[in-house]
């Protein structure tokens, strides 16, 4: 084991492993001029497992592997969850198809050891398991055995140890993009579901907007309607039967599934199966940034939210894609078009319009993760989302009216855990196209019927599903009201207003 600095933390670390480091030194327990001592993260000390000879062996065949294959264009790092790739062992623990149909064509090494903690990650790099190689992408997937029950460790420790492993790969493969996986749920305990989420948070927060990391959570794949879906799982079936930690076959392929359109986008090739056939995982759930670019800098607009929260104490904030965008208010939008219509409803009391154009579900949710909603407590929270997920692009598959409702249900979940006294009112999603035989005119109804079920007796939401009042009798959609067939005029804004009003929504 190597020797560690007084913080437990190794010095050389460079780029944005350190500022995520520097974040927890006032955290750590202050070294007064009594104590010359203090015990080091053991997280963060890269410690070796060669007394374990299958570890051992292991070690000894990657690197050999490492030093054959300098053209290794993908590095899968982590635990069991990776080390599981090597599988075939169906019908609970078939995981090399999937191997050889997303990773293996991308010249993939496999540096997942079961049962390493990111002391042993930091260990292993640092003992030749990357070197002379230079990936596109070093995909790392860590911690879960750091809170599990035999370690034990924090939280903050777990958090630390990651962000030392991405300060080495930094400073290793300064040319790899690394994509950071969030821990996966599991059903070990009360105690380490806490901290897994804890440390999902803190990753999300310091490697959300960065230019060599990129943060992915897919844990909402392992729910059904809020619970676990252990049925995924493959530790129940075991001899030994244990509670849910490991992915089994159909799970497994469900992470692929989830991490390919990212990961694609970061190899900089197209995704190794379509987007639009990956159907099995709900993508309207998960968080992701940008997908469309737009006439407008979606990042510059993320930061303006942020800094106007620091300002204001807003009354009313208004959530949503381009609908809600290009109505009125700050941040200040180049397009407005219901100004009238918007100052008739909220007069000049304080809002936020953290409406985003071209934005899906998915996108909301990491804005939100982001920062966009931290310390506010509006009375009303308006949301107006779902219409972009109806549609399909090479960024993103087409959502079903059912994914849709979850996505929109998942908004809510964190609206509501933020501030439980705001009253939320949920829009149905607007109609659009000109004739009432437009393609989106069926899916846009069926997602509002839903919608309207899932919500009936949530005392929380008040859903207003105002789309015929934007009809003219023969169900088309006037010009006047909104004159590209997606987007409101200010008269088409002014019946919006007056539903809000009706809603009784009084800023």
């Amino acid at each position: 084991m190597k020797s560690a600095s007084p913080l437990g933390i190794r010095a050389a670390f460079f780029g944005v492993g350190i500022v995520c480091l520097l974040e927890f030194i006032p955290k750590l327990p202050a070294m007064t001029q009594q104590s010359a001592t203090y015990a080091p993260n053991p997280a963060a000390v890269p410690t070796d497992r060669l007394n374990e000879a299958w570890s051992a062996a292991r070690h000894k065949a990657v690197v050999k592997a490492v030093q054959s294959h300098a053209d290794s264009q993908l590095l899968l790092i982590g635990d069991s969850i990776f080390n599981n790739y090597e599988k075939a062992k169906p019908p609970n623990e078939n995981f090399l198809a999937t191997w050889k149909e997303f990773y293996e064509p991308r010249k993939a090494l496999n540096l997942g050891f079961s049962g390493d903690t990111t002391a042993n990650v930091l260990w292993r790099i640092d003992h030749g398991e990357v070197d002379g190689l230079h990936p596109k992408v070093a995909m790392l997937l860590i911690g879960t055995n750091n809170t599990g029950d035999h370690y034990n460790q924090t939280a903050e420790q777990t958090e630390v140890g990651i962000d030392a492993i991405i300060a080495d790969l930094e400073q290793r493969l300064p040319e790899t993009k690394v994509l950071l996986l969030g821990i996966l749920p599991s059903d070990i305990s009360e105690s380490k579901t806490t901290r897994d989420r804890a440390i999902d948070q803190h990753l999300a927060a310091c490697y959300g907007e960065n230019p060599r990391v990129t943060y992915l959570d897919v844990n909402s794949i392992f729910f059904k309607s809020g619970v676990l879906n252990a049925a995924i799982f493959y530790d129940q079936r075991l001899p030994q039967p244990s509670k849910p930690l490991h992915p089994d076959t159909v799970g497994q392929r469900l992470i692929a599934e989830a991490i390919e359109p990212t990961l694609a986008k970061l190899m900089g090739e197209p995704p190794r199966v379509p987007l639009g056939s990956m159907t099995d995982i709900n993508t309207a759930t998960i968080p992701v940034p940008q997908l469309e670019h737009d006439s407008y800098d979606w990042y510059a607009r993320h930061h303006a939210e942020l800094q106007l929260q620091k300002l204001l104490k807003p009354s009313v904030i208004l959530i949503g894609d381009s609908i809600t965008h290009f109505w009125n208010g700050p941040p200040v939008s180049a397009r407005v078009s219901g100004p009238a219509a918007w100052q008739r409803v909220f007069g000049d009391c304080a809002v936020l319009n953290m409406g985003f154009g071209w934005d899906r579900t998915q996108n909301v949710l990491w804005r939100l993760r982001q920062g966009e909603f931290e310390e506010l407590s509006p009375q009303w929270v308006i949301l107006e989302i779902g219409t972009n997920n109806l549609t399909g692009t090479e960024n993103a598959r087409a959502n079903t009216p059912e994914e849709i409702v979850e996505g929109i249900d998942s908004i809510r979940h964190e609206i509501y855990s933020r501030s439980p006294g705001s009253r939320i009112v949920l829009m149905g999603i607007f109609p659009r196209g000109r004739e009432p035989n437009d393609p989106l005119r069926a899916p846009i109804q069926n997602t509002n019927h839903l919608l309207a079920r899932r919500f009936v007796g949530d005392r929380s939401v008040v859903f207003l599903d105002i789309g015929a009042r934007f009809l003219a009798a023969d169900g088309s959609l006037p010009a006047a009201i909104m004159p590209d067939g997606t987007h409101p005029s200010d008269a088409g804004y002014q019946i919006w207003a007056d539903a809000l009003t009706r809603a009784g929504v009084q800023p």
